[in-house]
This record gives C-alpha cells, structure tokens and sequence, in this order.
C-alpha cells in the first residue's frame, strides 16, 4: 500500500468514525421523539408531540450559529483541533439526555434540559460535518473527491441504521413498558463507548495538505467569517448553493426517513417496532448509494447527479406516501396494527427508492459545496452555507410537515399529504436553481 493510500485510509477512518458518531448521536432524539414526549411532557406522547418536534429540532436551528464558531476555529487553528472538540460536545450532551428526569420527577424542567442538550448536540454537529467532509476532499486527488467524501455520506443512513438497530435491540430486551419508563435511556448512555473510540482515532490525525500550506505561506486568514460573508456575490454564491440543491437535499432526507417514520406511525398507524424495521431494511440496502453517488459524480459530474435525485424524489415521496395511506390501513384504524409480509415489503421497496433518491443528491453534494470556496475561508464558508441549507432550513421539514398537518384545514383526500408540500417546495425550487450553478467536478 503507498503512502498516499495509506494516509487517506487514515483520513477516512477517523472522519467517518467521528461523523457517524455524530449522526448516532444526532437522530436518536428524532426517532424516540414520540417515547421523550411522553416522558419529558405532561399527558403522555400524543399531547405535546409537535413541541417535542420543535424542541429536538432546536439542534437543526442553531447549527448557522455553531458553524460560523466552529468555522472560524478551523480557518483559524486547523481542522484536527475543531474535530476534536465538536466531537467531545456532542458526546457529552448524548450521554446527558440519558440521565434527564421525567417531568413527573422534576416538572418543566425536562424539556428545558433536552432544549439546553439539543442546542449542544446542534452546535457540536455545525463543525463536525463540514469538517470532516473539507478534511478527506483537501487529502483526496482531485479526480476522485467525489469517490472518498461519499464515505462520509455514507455515515448519515449508517448512523441512523444504527440507531434504529440500537432501538429495536434495546426494546426487544423488555417489555413496552420497561422501554417507554426507563429502557430509551440506554442507547443515549451508550454513545460513551463509540465517543471513546473516536477520541482515540482522531488523536491519530494530522492536519491536511491544504491548511499546511496555508500555515507555512502565512496565508491562514485572521478574519474568516468577515472574508467569507462581506460581499454581495460572496451572498449570491452561498444562497444559490442554499436553494439550488443543499435544503431540498435535506427535506429529501429528513421526508424519506423521519416524516416517513412519524407517517407510519401516526398516520397509518402501523406497529411502531415494524415501521422502525421498514426503515431499517430501506438503509440497509440504500446505504451502498451514498458512496456510489459520491464516486458517480467524478466521472459525469455532481450537478447531472444532484438534478436526477431531486427529479426522482419529485416523483417517489408523495407517490410513497399516497401508497403508505392507501394500503397500509385501508379500513381507517385508529390504534396501531400490524400489515401483511407482501405490504411491509412494498413499504421497504418505497422507502428503498426514497433512500436512493437521498443518496443522489447527498452523495456528492458535500464535496460539490467545498469545492465553491477557497482554502483559506473554506471551513466557514462551506459550514455555513450548509448549516443553513441543510441545517435550518432542511432541518425543519419533519416540524414543518407536523404543523402543516396540525393546522391547515384541507379536503379529507388531501389532508395527510398537506405536510409534504414545504419539501416538495424546496425541490421544486432546487430543480429551478441548480442549472444555473457551475459545474465543479475535476475543475479545482
């Protein structure tokens, strides 16, 4: 093995380590949101679930903010030291969601504490991705960014795979009850063995070429947020990037696995254990794609692959989810059920879809972004822009989707799909957008 092949190994190990980590961390809340709501809230987990969307939402709404902190420390100092750091925040506010007392125990200020955790969890994460993603493409040759940051896109559906498998191995442990009351702590409090591990690998790390030569030059910037953001086409750049393809690519996401999930379970009504397995089968098989999209994007270039996925997400999620109503609880039952093995299996195939059209637009579009700016304000600039296409407003799709759902008075026919309109939206308007972005691949 050379030398390079060896150091980008490296690079990928401990990038990917961390990110997954993160992304664990990340979406346990989101999909034991309707377990938290129960036990953090008064009323049980129906009463006040769409403030328990908001609040584990919270972390997606703060992420701009963490960006531009973490951003700046890593023009600044460089992208191991930031790595380091985000990577223990996030580690520490997982394991202390753990450890929060019921409402029965301590009131009100449950939910303040998973507010306070989830703003750190948001914060940690703002510099972790972006980090990751500029660490293993400033590493790669330039004909193949695509192919090795698609490893780390591929950390999103493993990190939630994992969860899921976590979840469903924790729950099959105990009864329903033993989970609800106390069991949906322990894949919090376990995320300490996997932050351990990280730790341990990233200490291994060595800065990248790029910031090297910076540093070495005299070149690193002094004032990278002002570099980044103090011009009108600096402004341009960053919200076509935004609505071009970065906030559709993550309504697609968060539509194909959590709307999805909460669809299942409140709307068809579906065993909750099933519609975790679904899910969990559509990212097993979908998960190979992240990367392949990734690697696709060298060869045909990354914006023909974003424009694909978000075409066919167009087209999959509200056919999904109009087949989800329809065949999953045709007699309109009220309480949860089970379906037949041939209908759990459509539902897989449907999720799968959804999961492919995710990976076409996710995998390349990490690196599509890097390649925008300059070495010098890169972390901050890409982190930001990202944090608040993917983070913010991305971020929101499954509280807006609740909301709508919750508050627009439409026709019975269209009611359970109105939610799906602020995603749809976003993809309409990416589709608009993105021809006029330039293509990157190869170009720098």
């Amino acid at each position: 093995m050379s030398a390079n092949s060896a150091n980008m190994r490296m690079a990928i190990l401990a990038s990917a380590t961390g990110t997954l980590l993160e992304w664990y961390d990340l979406f346990l809340a989101v999909i034991l949101a309707k377990t938290l709501s129960g036990q953090l809230f008064p009323g049980g987990e129906s009463t006040y679930f769409l403030e328990t969307l908001a609040i584990v939402g919270s972390s997606f709404f703060i992420r701009p903010l963490g960006s531009l902190f973490f951003g700046s420390m890593g023009d600044r100092k460089g992208r191991k030291q930031t790595f380091l750091l985000s990577l223990l925040v996030m580690g520490a506010a997982t394991f202390l969601i753990g450890l929060i007392p019921t409402f029965s125990q301590v009131g009100w200020l449950a939910p303040i504490l998973l507010l306070v955790l989830r703003l750190a969890q948001g914060f940690a994460l703002s510099g972790e991705y972006s980090g990751a993603i500029i660490y293993v493409s400033e590493n790669a040759p330039t004909d193949k960014r695509g192919f090795y940051t698609g490893f780390i896109q591929a950390t999103v559906p493993v990190g939630l795979l994992l969860c899921l498998l976590v979840v469903i191995g924790t729950q099959s442990l105990m009864s329903t009850e033993n989970f609800n009351t106390w069991g949906w702590r322990l894949p919090f409090l376990s995320s300490a063995v996997l932050v351990f591990f990280s730790y341990i690998v990233r200490r291994k790390m060595e800065e990248t070429p790029v910031f090297n030569q910076l540093k070495d030059g005299g070149n690193v910037s002094k004032s990278p947020i002002r570099e980044s953001l103090d011009s009108f086409p600096k402004w341009r750049l960053i919200l076509m990037l935004i609505f071009g393809g970065n906030a559709a690519q993550s309504a697609i996401m968060h539509t194909s696995q959590f709307v999805t999930l909460y669809f299942l379970q409140r709307a068809v009504k579906i065993d909750e254990q099933l519609s975790f397995i679904i899910l969990a089968m559509a990212l097993l098989l979908g998960t190979p794609f992240f990367q392949w999209a990734g690697a696709l994007s060298d060869r045909i270039g990354r914006k023909k692959v974003i424009y694909a996925g978000i075409l066919l997400g167009l087209i999959s999620i509200p056919l999904s989810f109009f087949l989800f109503n329809t065949l999953g609880n045709p007699g309109h039952l009220t309480e949860a059920h089970s379906i037949s093995t041939g209908v759990t299996l459509l539902f897989v195939l449907l999720c799968f879809v959804n999961m492919v059209s995710s990976a076409l637009v996710y995998g390349p579009m990490g690196v599509f972004m890097t390649e925008f700016f300059e070495g010098r304000t890169r972390y901050t600039s890409m982190g930001f822009a990202h944090n608040i296409g993917n983070g913010l407003i991305g971020g929101a799709t499954p509280l807006v989707t609740e909301f709508l759902k919750a508050n627009l008075v439409v026709g019975a026919l269209l009611a359970p799909y109105i939610g799906l309109l602020y995603p749809l939206s976003l993809m309409v308007l990416a589709l608009i957008i993105n021809p006029f972005l330039k293509e990157t691949a190869g170009k720098n």
